[in-house]
């Protein structure tokens, strides 16, 4: 009998995989964003070369595998052969150390930190790797990598270094995060670009929702109020992509891909009931224990963001998709950013 081979993915209308052209785009506007947003700060030319290289890097890294195909194709390679996975874990330190090295930034604690950060939900993820559902081991990994960014355990290390647009370990998390869930083969995730016009109407839904909810919230709180002047539209634009490529899907990757799902899947396999509404709380009760544990968090932000996290579970309910989901969640960073009084 001839070996089975995997099912083709569905293609676009120009014949590519469906979901590379828009990562592609994506790669494209985070890269050229980056280059016009540090080409107004003075620094040497090696520092800037090193940060766009970096940048760059890690911003293909992050939106490939948001088409489907390559992200199989991802998950294939590392589960074949751990060495792999290894070899791909092992870049952030590498990384680290040459951009470090390049800005004359490089501290032994942070290589170390670099190194733990990768190797220690990489290795607990490999021993639950006979497991094709979530368990305790994948929450000791991801978790370990959750609490490092919460609790600003890491070096601050920004890209670039003078003037920073992004923290590199704020940037390395993301695709670190897709590295490790396709080594373990999560089915269900939902980082895809692919997006149908009833995800994108749920997503908008959501956004106008939160807007109006949480933006009365946070004003009844004195989280936000009138601001001083608004940017203009290419400031704002600039804002929005940060606000979901750096605040937004990083988050739903962790609180809804993760533990949301993980959690909803986790229950269902064991046959408890209301799975998928235990798993919306769990991501909700993360959302709330990290603004309160964060540095400048507190109570009133917290209840702020729970609220919010609702809105965002719903969206990922309703599409199971993380890259929906971040969509309310951006409009709701922007209102807090742009609004912010605090």
């Amino acid at each position: 009998m001839p070996p089975q081979r995997d099912a083709p993915h569905p293609t676009d209308p120009l014949g590519m995989p469906e979901g590379l052209l828009a990562a592609v785009i994506c790669a494209g506007l985070l890269i050229g964003s980056f280059a016009v947003t540090t080409a107004y700060t003075t620094m040497p030319p090696g520092e800037r070369w090193a940060a766009l290289t970096t940048f760059s890097l890690l911003a293909v890294a992050y939106t490939l595998p948001g088409s489907a195909a390559l992200y199989d194709a991802l998950g294939r390679a590392v589960r074949r052969d751990w060495r792999a996975l290894a070899t791909l874990a092992a870049l952030v330190p590498t990384l680290y150390m040459a951009y470090s090295v390049a800005v004359g930034r490089f501290e032994l604690l942070g290589l170390i930190s670099a190194a733990l950060f990768a190797a220690v939900p990489a290795v607990a993820m490999l021993r639950a790797a006979d497991s094709r559902t979530p368990t305790a081991i994948d929450a000791v990994g991801i978790g370990y990598l959750w609490l490092s960014l919460q609790l600003g355990l890491l070096p601050g290390f920004g890209l670039p270094e003078q003037g920073a647009m992004v923290g590199f370990f704020q940037m390395v998390a993301p695709p670190l995060l897709l590295l490790l869930l396709a080594a373990r083969g999560w089915p269900g995730l939902g980082y895809t670009w692919f997006l149908s016009a009833a995800d994108l109407r749920a997503a908008l839904l959501a956004s106008a929702a939160l807007v109006v909810v949480v933006g009365g919230l946070a004003w009844a709180l004195g989280l936000i109020g009138a601001p001083a002047a608004l940017p203009g539209g290419a400031a704002l634009l600039g804002a929005a992509l940060s606000a979901y490529f750096f605040s937004a899907l990083p988050a739903e990757l962790l609180l809804r891909g993760v533990a949301q799902n993980g959690a909803a899947r986790a229950l269902a396999a064991r046959g408890v009931a209301r799975a998928e509404l235990i798993g919306l709380a769990t991501g909700v009760a993360l959302t709330l224990v990290g603004a309160l544990i964060s540095p400048g968090g507190g109570w009133r932000l917290a209840l702020v963001e729970a609220v919010a996290a609702l809105g965002y579970g719903w969206v990922y309910m309703r599409t199971g998709k993380t890259t929906a989901s971040a969509v309310p969640h951006m409009f709701v960073a922007l209102l807090l950013m742009l609004f912010a009084s605090l």
